[in-house]
């Protein structure tokens, strides 16, 4: 019998009769035909331990009868504090569903837990899905505890779901049972692999409790009307009047939290006893204001649910409030991936940039564009398809087969193409939305983009097709006859050819600027070449009147590839595949927009990193959007001078402009004081005085990290003005220590080394506290910093819940003795004296919903095999004296088949 085998007990029998550390069962004898020889005496003494993993935990009120110190954990009252990572086992029923226990009567309708989790992390609920005529049904609901997150997993298809967390914060999550009974699995922290069955986010959305949209179902009118009506009146919900029953509809819950739940229970039918009833009608409303709204939010969810599954509705769902997609917010965002691009933003200082923008009074009305020619772009990605500018164009001289739709800048190549979704990547560098819970940040969330393709399906696009889409973006006459909406204020061209800038591109640069448009193109990656030769900008980013961009790694320090050059502009962060980066020790690249394919061919968006001038480029185009935000009418010229006397970068290599980093690294929030400055006529650096900040802005530490450097450094102005020093260093918590560090003057005024010393710190979620710098000057800067409790901390308290040990007999499979284990500091230990048997198999597992069956799908199980064998090879141990070191590890077993 392998680690699927199984122990069968009364549910209020024999494990109920047992006593922890005690032997029960009994049963076996000498005669047992094929049973092992049967020893004289008092037998063996048997012992050993049950380990479970880090974050192991239970549901405080599992519907097993033998669960010690049983809290109730059913609303967000009383929710279960849990840390992170957690693996925990549970059980919930529907009142008068499942096995006999603890809950079967009156019910366990919901778990509720209280957790910190960080942006990335998942939350995935599995559970059995029970029988075709008696299936269960479990819905994951997820708030944060501030209210402004509600993401839900309401399926009724599988018996999996889950939650992707988009913002760091507390959170409580519910487990409720929607039909029926069943145990479940319950996991929350950090992705070790994508998830590809998480579809469900938290995200921003907003809504009225209490509130539902509906419509009758319109295959029976008649009598769906009559039915739904007569539902929802003995479920507590009114339409509002004078609401069309032919049409959408808006329901109302009941006010009262207690008439709620009475509701619900109707809807599911529950077969509540009037002890049960009463309770839950007297309940009252808690002292937290914000909990009840947040129950009132996940109680509209679960209405909406239970009215659709009537079968009365053609859907039914909250009351949704709309609002105008956010275009500025504060930094860091929200979105998925953004851990990902924090080093390379903070580089070029675009979180305080942001939040430049984000405090002015008044944002200004319209957005730039930046037409991204490329290879096309995935229309339907949505990190991409909110920011699009209306119409692109596809510009081919020559087409493919297969080239298609010329009246967008759609992406047209195919999966046989094995080709990189370039221009995909590039476009959501500069302006992917932002603030939306999913993918990336564009460093201009604010701007459109122009989508031109000049690729096709082909390796390599013709110059006569880039002039034509330069033309277009501009607003000028091109071979399509048609323009723009609106002309561009930046085109980017992350592309180029080796050569002097020939005369076609030199005219349409000089017509496009002309025209009021920028043009930034990538200088090229052509120098990390086997004979190590320096490679020249390429055209057009060798032509006059063109931003040239070159690429830097995460030290601020040229990469290996990028093609260099007079005709260089600036730099910004290009990524490097190649090597691992200093601080985190990874491959670095840099991180954007993609489109992958399913193995069928079709397209998923999705998201990854790429390296190349081609990726700085479109960071620059992007700051360069900013100013246009800012101030529209910016010239081309203006700009021009800007980079000249250094006002939009920060110098690096040789002093002034070089070959190496042009007029050195783009500074976004330069950009931004220079832009406001030009539009106020006004200076927010004051008499010529520098902008000192911290570098990072934010330190996120992690699980691992322990020591980090902070630098104070000039954002903006001239670093010859500044006169302020440190006074004095302070953090806001014991575990964090500081001192001062030997700083590169080229790069910092002062610098701080943090120690973290972990022993110190909260022993469960994540931690966040501040330093802060008090200049001579008296003013502060602040540095918010966040990080895990430490790595592989062992798991306390009451590990699985109660575990049974159970002695067989490997000759018949017959389970001889069962022990009941209660662990003491997340440690079970067991012994069972006077095992009459010359073998024995050792199997340990959890049976959290009661069903008298251990080591099933989901439930914690170990068995103790010789010689650490995998558990299909598990053998006997063969007895000759009292045996200890019967040591199990438990685990879930994997769910299916």
């Amino acid at each position: 019998m392998g680690i699927r085998g199984v122990a069968r007990r009364a549910a209020t029998g024999l494990v109920a009769a047992c006593a922890a550390l005690a032997g029960c069962g009994g049963g076996g004898s000498a005669g047992d035909t094929g049973a092992a020889a049967e020893l004289a005496g008092s037998g063996y003494r048997l012992s050993g331990t049950l380990s479970v993993p880090a974050g192991a935990a239970v549901d405080s009120d599992l519907n097993d009868v033998n669960q010690l110190g049983r809290t109730r954990n059913n609303d967000l009252a009383t929710a279960q504090a849990l840390s992170t990572p957690v693996l925990l086992v549970g059980s919930v029923n529907r009142p008068g569903t499942g096995p006999a226990g603890s809950n079967q009567a009156d019910g366990d309708t919901t778990d509720a837990y209280v957790l910190d989790l960080q942006q990335g992390d998942l939350v995935e609920l599995e559970f059995a899905p029970g029988t075709a005529t008696e299936s269960a049904d479990l819905d994951l609901y997820v708030a944060s505890a501030d209210g402004t997150l509600t993401g839900a997993s309401d399926r009724s298809d599988a018996p999996y779901e889950c939650v992707r967390i988009t913002q760091t914060g507390r959170y409580y999550l519910r487990v409720e049972a929607f039909k029926r009974a069943a145990g479940y699995t319950l996991r929350a922290g950090p992705a070790a692999t994508v998830t590809t069955g998480c579809t469900a986010t938290t995200a921003r959305t907003v809504f009225d409790p209490g509130e539902l949209v509906a419509q009758i179902r319109s295959s029976n009118a008649a009598t769906a009307t009559v039915s739904a009506q007569a539902l929802v009146q003995r479920a507590g919900v009114a339409a509002v009047s004078g609401a069309s029953t032919h049409g959408p509809q808006l329901l109302r819950l009941p006010d009262q939290a207690a008439s709620r739940r009475s509701g619900l229970a109707v809807l599911a039918g529950d077969r509540v006893s009037e002890a049960t009833r009463a309770r839950t009608l007297s309940d009252t409303p808690s002292a937290n204001p914000l909990r009840d709204n947040i129950e009132a939010r996940l109680e509209t969810l679960r209405y909406a649910k239970a009215l659709q599954a009537t079968g009365a509705y053609d859907y039914v769902q909250p009351n949704v409030l709309l609002q105008p997609s956010a275009t500025i917010g504060p930094f860091p965002p929200n979105d998925l991936h953004y851990s990902e691009q924090r080093r390379d933003h903070e580089l070029i200082t675009l979180p305080a940039a942001i939040q430049r923008i984000q405090a002015l009074p008044m944002q200004p009305a319209q957005r730039p564009v930046i037409a991204v020619i490329d290879t096309g772009v995935m229309l339907d990605h949505p990190d991409l398809q909110p920011q699009l500018a209306s119409p692109g164009r596809t510009f081919l001289t020559e087409r493919l087969p297969g080239d298609r739709n010329l009246a967008s800048g759609d992406d047209q190549r195919l999966a046989a193409d094995h080709a990189v979704s370039h221009g995909t990547h590039v476009a959501g560098t500069a302006a992917a939305a932002t603030y939306n819970g999913i993918g990336v940040a564009g460093v201009a969330p604010m701007a459109r983009l122009l989508t031109l393709n000049v690729f096709g399906r082909q390796a390599s696009a013709k110059t006569i097709d880039l002039l034509q889409a330069m033309l277009y973006a501009a607003g000028l006459d091109n071979s399509a006859g048609v323009l723009p909406a609106r002309r561009a204020d930046v085109i980017n061209v992350s592309m180029g050819s080796p050569g002097a800038c020939g005369v076609a591109f030199q005219d349409t640069v000089n017509r496009v600027r002309a025209a009021g448009t920028l043009v930034v193109a990538a200088a090229g990656s052509l120098a990390d070449n086997p004979g190590g030769q320096p490679a020249e900008a390429q055209q057009p980013a060798n032509c006059a009147g063109v931003i040239a961009v070159g690429a830097v790694d995460s030290e601020r320090q040229r990469t290996r590839y990028p093609n260099s050059g007079a005709a260089l502009t600036v730099a910004a962060p290009g990524g490097d595949l190649g090597t691992a980066g200093v601080a985190s020790g990874l491959s670095e690249g840099i991180f954007s927009t993609l489109v992958n394919y399913s193995g069928d061919g079709l397209r998923i968006p999705g998201v990854g990193p790429l390296q190349g001038s081609s990726m700085a480029a479109p960071q620059v185009s992007g700051v360069l959007a900013l100013m246009r935000y800012l101030n529209p009418d910016l010239s081309v010229d203006e700009i021009d001078t800007l980079f000249a006397t250094g006002r939009l970068t920060d110098d690096l290599g040789a002093t002034g402009h070089d070959s190496l980093f042009g007029h050195g690294l783009i500074n976004a929030l330069k950009a931004v004081d220079a832009a406001l400055e030009s539009a106020t006529g006004t200076s927010s650096v004051a008499n010529g005085a520098a902008t000192l900040g911290l570098r990072p802005a934010r330190l996120d530490l992690g699980s691992l990290r322990s020591v980090a450097t902070i630098d104070l450094v000039v954002l903006s102005g001239k670093r010859s003005s500044v006169t302020a020093t440190v006074t004095a260093v302070r953090s806001s918590h014991p575990a964090l220590a500081l001192h001062t560090g030997t700083a590169d003057p080229s790069i910092s005024l002062h610098r701080q080394v943090l120690d973290v010393d972990r022993r110190l710190l909260p022993a469960d979620g994540s931690f966040s506290a501040t330093v802060t710098l008090t200049l001579s000057t008296g003013a502060e800067l602040t540095l918010p910093v966040t990080l895990d409790r430490p790595a592989g901390s062992a798991s306390s308290g009451p590990g699985f819940g109660p575990v049974y040990v159970t002695l067989s007999d490997p000759d018949t499979g017959r389970v001889l003795h069962t022990v009941l284990v209660h662990a003491s500091q997340g440690r079970y230990a067991w012994q069972f004296s006077g095992y009459r048997r010359s073998k024995v198999v050792v199997r340990a597992g959890a049976d959290p919903n009661n069903d008298g069956v251990l080591c099933g799908p989901g439930k914690p199980c170990g068995t103790w095999v010789s010689g650490n064998l995998a558990p299909s090879h598990e053998r006997a141990a063969t007895l000759s004296v009292d045996q200890s070191g019967l040591d199990l590890s438990l685990s879930p077993v994997p769910w299916g088949p």
